[in-house]
């Protein structure tokens, strides 16, 4: 085992203790935490086992490993950023529905004190 994939398995596994400690400090949820083990776990099965990115970039027509990781690396912040534009969205609402009952519930309790 060369260096570099010593130290892949070591910040593979940092990273997952990291999410690990995340999830159980309540800061993750389990549901957010979930694609980040994912993650975790692929880079730990690449580092150990470097033959497989390099079978899936032979396969898919990528000339290089780098490319293919890159490509990987690219789409996973693409889907990130769905989910989380996705969460944004349905949080605006749910702050503009609340903003809309609270106005309501004040405009009701102004009318009862007069």
């Amino acid at each position: 085992m060369d260096i570099l994939s010593i130290t892949m398995i070591f910040f593979s596994l940092i990273f997952l203790i990291f999410i690990i400690k995340l999830i159980r400090n309540a800061t993750f949820t389990l549901e957010h935490s979930l694609m980040w083990l994912g993650i975790g776990i692929i880079m730990l099965v690449f580092s150990v086992f470097p033959s497989i990115p390099e079978k899936f970039s032979e396969l898919l027509g990528f000339e290089t490993m780098s490319n293919f990781l890159l490509v990987m690396a690219v789409l996973f912040s693409l889907i990130q950023l769905i989910i989380f534009t996705k969460h944004i969205t349905k949080q605006s609402n749910d702050i503009k529905t609340l903003v809309q009952e609270v106005s309501i519930l004040k405009e009701k309790i102004e009318r009862k004190d007069k």
